[in-house]
């Protein structure tokens, strides 16, 4: 019985999914057609959908602190894909996502065609291409999340913060704002990091149907209070591994898990 819920929920995710996707478009080419601006279509639609994929996936998210408002530039620790549905839930932003990201069926084009960002971290020529980029998808309508630890864990601290994105926020007046994402599920926060966290070996679609078992998941959003600024992106990547080590909530502790993470 539990697992044909998860195959119901993981079903509805997926469908939900392309409907919505289905309606951004048509409501994209009206707005086009008449000659008006997109981007707060954009945004009400994947703030939907992140809403949508986690009421089905039995998320609810808890926030503290005070949520940006665009333009901005918000790092996060990173932690699933789970942290993609979460965070679109709350906040008009797009995000930086590996290049591997766009060539996943279906996924990959949708993502694409949103505005994602992707950058080939195996090639230091594309930084900066992808920096570039990054100040060009900021506007007064939308802002953008980066993960700058480059990879998902466990949860059992902050990763170092790789600095070569951070660019734009050390050359724009804009600084850079931090969050930090915990998640904990009602058959124990020890597990958490088990079932939410993406950090193994498992495909996507594994993974999921795991999750899907669960039956409550709680995401907390940790907002910090202040607003970075450095000039040079590797002390302002050192202040912000502070500030979110200050504020960051373990999921488990070191030692608990096999993870080694992926030096770029």
């Amino acid at each position: 019985m539990k697992s044909l819920y998860a195959l119901f929920k993981v079903f509805a995710v997926i469908l939900s999914t392309l409907t919505i996707y289905s309606v951004y478009i048509v409501g994209y080419g009206c707005l086009r057609l008449i000659g008006k601006s997109t981007q707060s279509w954009l945004n009400r639609i994947l703030r939907f959908w992140g809403k949508t994929c986690a009421w089905f996936l039995s998320i609810s998210v808890e926030t503290s602190g005070e949520k940006p408002d665009p333009p901005f530039f918000l790092v996060s620790n990173h932690l699933s894909y789970v942290d993609i549905i979460v965070l679109f839930k709350e906040l008009n932003t797009t995000f930086v996502a590996k290049s591997e990201v766009a060539d996943w069926p279906v996924l990959g084009f949708i993502a694409k065609s949103i505005g994602i960002v992707f950058i080939d971290r195996k090639n230091r020529m594309d930084i900066s291409r992808v920096n570039r980029e990054i100040s060009a998808k900021v506007s007064s309508d939308r802002g953008l999340t980066l993960f700058p630890e480059g990879t998902t864990s466990p949860g059992a601290k902050i990763l170092r913060l790789r600095p070569s994105l951070l660019e734009y926020p050390a050359t724009s007046e804009l600084g850079a704002h931090y969050c930090c994402l915990h998640y904990s599920i009602d058959s124990g926060k020890q597990l958490a990091h088990e079932i939410v966290s993406w950090w193994g070996d498992a495909p996507l679609h594994t993974h999921l149907f795991r999750l899907a078992k669960e039956t409550s998941i709680t995401a907390e959003i940790t907002f910090g209070q202040n607003i970075l600024h450095d000039s040079d992106r590797k002390r302002l990547a050192e202040k912000l591994h502070q500030k979110m080590s200050d504020q960051f909530k373990p999921m488990c502790q070191i030692g608990d898990t096999s993870y080694e993470p992926i030096q770029f």
